[in-house]
Parts: structure tokens; C-alpha cells; sequence
């Protein structure tokens, strides 16, 4: 979602775009462009048949961008510097070697092509990525701070922290009747808090709302599954409270932000990226021209 805004407003303001993705299986890359636009290199790794993905691409495709061209990197979680589900250490490992990597998980090691001990932060391709870009792009002063705590590297391409991307006409607060005492919106799992939410919140009237992480059981709270993002506006305006107490560093956490702009109190921990912004993320002025003020960075380089 937040590449497809990244690209729209580039093409508004005159850029021509080729576009090479796994999947759908697409390359359309030409040598001829003036800048590669690098987004999540390695893939997401929540499941097997993403594992790995990267590698579809033709051999040295990415190391070919990462040694010879000019490029901008754009991060928009953890997936370039782990190669495991959901930041296991929540960014605590200053070790070489991972803990929570094994040669007994024999499929994902084969899914991934990955039977390294080694915290993947401390490939070698993986550090040259964030060294040799002409920007590094973050979406949160947490997210930034994780990545560079578990890169542990002397020197790194500048950085740049780019703004939520809020559609301010979706969300906002209506001034409706507000019968849900509790709300959470996202994947359910261990990550997102589900511990945390079931220890503090079992016994209240709190409702949940997305996919469940696989092998996720719910036994608390009311339910009500996936549902249309069209929809999630008039639930968080009916939400008194919207809690959020990721187990993991969440890299920005927009959903707490469309919450609060409906009006939500928020119920939330230093975990979320979306808390670490500098500004009150209730007010819809503080977002306003992310995408723009993105590209005039890359553009003044």
C-alpha cells in the first residue's frame, strides 16, 4: 500500500516507472534508468512459499543494483536485515550467531536456502545494501533505531524517516456512538500481542478484528474476522479505546494512527513505531505531502 502511494505520487511529478517484482513474476528493468528504487530486497518470510522468493529474480540481479548502480532503499519492516518470522529477538541479538535459527527446521532452512547460524543483519550482501545506497528509508525513528542497532555498523548511507501515508478522507473521526469499549485491528498473533491483550483485556468487551497468525488460537473477546479495509473506519468510530501491545518492535503500526485520527483513545506501548514520531499522530496536519516530501529528498540528492 505504501509503494503503490510512493509511485503514484512519483508519477505525478513527471518520473516513468519499470516496475520488476517475484510476484506476479514480472522484470522490467532497464540499465538505462537513473535511479533503482530498492523496496524489501529478501521478501517477506512469513510463510514457506515466500521464503527464499527473492532468489527468483535472475542470478546477481540484486547484487548487480547493490555494487554498480545507484539506488535508493526503502524498508518498510524488517525483512533486509531477518530472515525469520516477525523479528523473533525483537531486535535484542548483538550475537553473531542467532538463537533462534536451527538445523532441525529443516523445511524452512531448505525453503530459504539458509542454513546459516548467522544473524542475517550480518550478511554480507545485506550490509553492503544499506551501505552503498544513496538513501536508506525508514517509516519510523523505531524502525530506524532497530535496524541499526541489529546492523551494528560503523559507517551507513544516510538515512531518511519517511512520514505515515493516511488517507485523511477515510479516517477521521465521525462523532458516532461509541459501544465497543475495545478495539484491536490487524494480524492476530503472538507478535502483535495477543499474550498481552488476553492477560489485560479477557474479561472486557473487546473486540478483534483481522486474520489469525497461523496456528493462532482466539479464546477470548468478540471476533469478527477479516473485514473490508472500507469498513475499518466505522468500527474504530464506534472503539472507545484501540489497543496495540506488539511483542515485537512494530516497524510503524499505521492502523494506531488511523485509529487515533477516528478518535480513539489509545492503549499502546513503546513498541509501536507509530509512537515514536516526534509529532501527536492524532492530527491529520502532521502527515500531510509524505510522499512529496520523499521525493524532494531523492530529488536534491
Amino acid at each position: 500500500m505504501v509503494m503503490r502511494c510512493v509511485i503514484e505520487s512519483g508519477m505525478t511529478r513527471g518520473h516513468q516507472f519499470g516496475i520488476s517484482a517475484v510476484r506476479p513474476g514480472d522484470c522490467n528493468y532497464s540499465d538505462s534508468a537513473d535511479l533503482d528504487l530498492v523496496a524489501d530486497v529478501f521478501n517477506y518470510p512469513g510463510t514457506l512459499k515466500s521464503l527464499g522468493a527473492w532468489r527468483d529474480f535472475s542470478e546477481g540481479f540484486i547484487k548487480k543494483i547493490v555494487d554498480t548502480r545507484p539506488f535508493i532503499h526503502f524498508n518498510n519492516a524488517y525483512a533486509d536485515v531477518c530472515n525469520l518470522g516477525y523479528l523473533p529477538c525483537s531486535g535484542d541479538n548483538a550475537l553473531e550467531i542467532c538463537p533462534h535459527k536451527s538445523p532441525t527446521h529443516l523445511l524452512r532452512n531448505l525453503a530459504a536456502k539458509d542454513f546459516s547460524a548467522q544473524c542475517f543483519s550480518r550478511n554480507e550482501l545485506v550490509q553492503r545494501l544499506f551501505q552503498h545506497s544513496k538513501l536508506n528509508v525508514f517509516v519510523s525513528p523505531l524502525h530506524h533505531l532497530i535496524c541499526h542497532k541489529l546492523l551494528n555498523l560503523i559507517e551507513v548511507a544516510p538515512s531518511f524517516i519517511m512520514k505515515p501515508v493516511i488517507d485523511g478522507k477515510r479516517f477521521f473521526n465521525q462523532n458516532l456512538d461509541r459501544d465497543i469499549d475495545y478495539l484491536f485491528v490487524g494480524i492476530i498473533g503472538e507478535a502483535k500481542g495477543l499474550n498481552a491483550m488476553r492477560e489485560q483485556f479477557s474479561d472486557k468487551n473487546i473486540h478483534l478484528i483481522g486474520k489469525l497468525f497461523p496456528g493462532t488460537k482466539l479464546d477470548f473477546g468478540i471476533y469478527h474476522g477479516h473485514v473490508p479495509y472500507d469498513e475499518i473506519p466505522h468500527f474504530m468510530n464506534r472503539a472507545k479505546n484501540f489497543v496495540f501491545l506488539p511483542r515485537w518492535p512494530e516497524p510503524q503500526g499505521r492502523v494506531v494512527i488511523e485509529a487515533a485520527l477516528c478518535g480513539c483513545n489509545l492503549i499502546a506501548n513503546d513498541n509501536v513505531g507509530a509512537m515514536s514520531f516526534p509529532f501527536d499522530i492524532s492530527c491529520l496536519e502532521n502527515f500531510r505531502n509524505a510522499t512529496d516530501e520523499f521525493w524532494e529528498t531523492i530529488e536534491n540528492l
